[in-house]
């Protein structure tokens, strides 16, 4: 069984955005520049940058080791800060980088792009290096049960929803000379999905079916929002300049 959980973890890690991507390339032209560029905003942001900070620089500062003894500040630290260095990685990408490129096909794959190499980098090689130690019968040698894998790959999905969705939001702010509502509004629920991670179990004793069902709900919100905006008739979106000639 935990072989079986782990090639569907590998699936939903690799297969999900190749596939997404395929089948975007095949009715939205340039699918596949807005894709690399989401998966460069995630690459820069966060692995380059602030991952780095959280984990060489704060710990030398004793206020952050303090902050860590209380759940809300810690959670909400930790979930601004990723807010903070995604979403302006998406706006700095969908501003100068995606020009011509700014459609709900190019915005889907550009989503698929940031949250697909998350789960690529950083879930999908403990995966494959789990199967290959089934393989080799060194089954015991994993950390973890096949339950667990399964939740894995599930909030997987839950998080390239969510990423999804939020790079819709700021590539609709981008195209309707909105930004700085859309950016902001993309951080506040980047910022509540991840600090719940910290703040539900630590102050309200939320296990993790419930902070699974937490973050479905609040990537199927975003991605929706993110879809209803781009879905909307021409008129409700006009820039000013172009009402104020109508």
């Amino acid at each position: 069984m935990l072989l079986v959980s782990l090639i569907m973890g590998i699936a939903i890690c690799y297969g999900v955005p190749i596939a997404g991507l395929a089948v975007l390339a095949r009715k939205q032209r340039g699918a596949e520049k807005a894709f690399l560029w989401g998966a460069l905003a995630f690459t820069v942001s966060q692995l380059l940058i602030r991952i780095p900070i959280l984990q060489f620089v704060l710990p030398n500062f004793g206020w952050f080791a303090v902050m860590q003894l209380y759940p809300w500040r810690y959670g909400l630290f930790l979930g601004l800060t990723a807010g903070l260095a995604e979403e302006t990685a998406r706006w700095i990408a969908a501003r100068y980088f995606l020009k011509g490129r700014d459609t709900l096909g190019h915005g889907l794959a550009f989503g698929l792009g940031h949250g697909g190499i998350e789960a690529m980098l950083l879930i999908g090689p403990n995966m494959i290096a789990g199967a290959v130690m089934v393989l080799v019968g060194q089954e015991s040698l994993f950390p973890t049960d096949w339950g667990n894998v399964l939740t894995a790959g599930a909030e997987r999905i839950f998080a390239m929803t969510f990423h999804t969705g939020a790079s819709l939001l700021v590539l609709y702010g981008v195209r309707e000379r909105k930004a700085f509502r859309y950016w902001a509004l993309a951080l506040a629920l980047h910022g509540l999905m991840d600090a719940a991670v910290v703040i539900l179990p630590a102050q309200f004793g939320v296990g993790i079916a419930g902070l699974e069902l937490f973050a479905a709900v609040t990537g199927a919100l975003t991605l929706a929002l993110g879809i209803c905006l781009f879905r909307r008739p021409k008129s409700a979106h006009k820039p000013e300049t172009q009402r104020a000639k109508d």
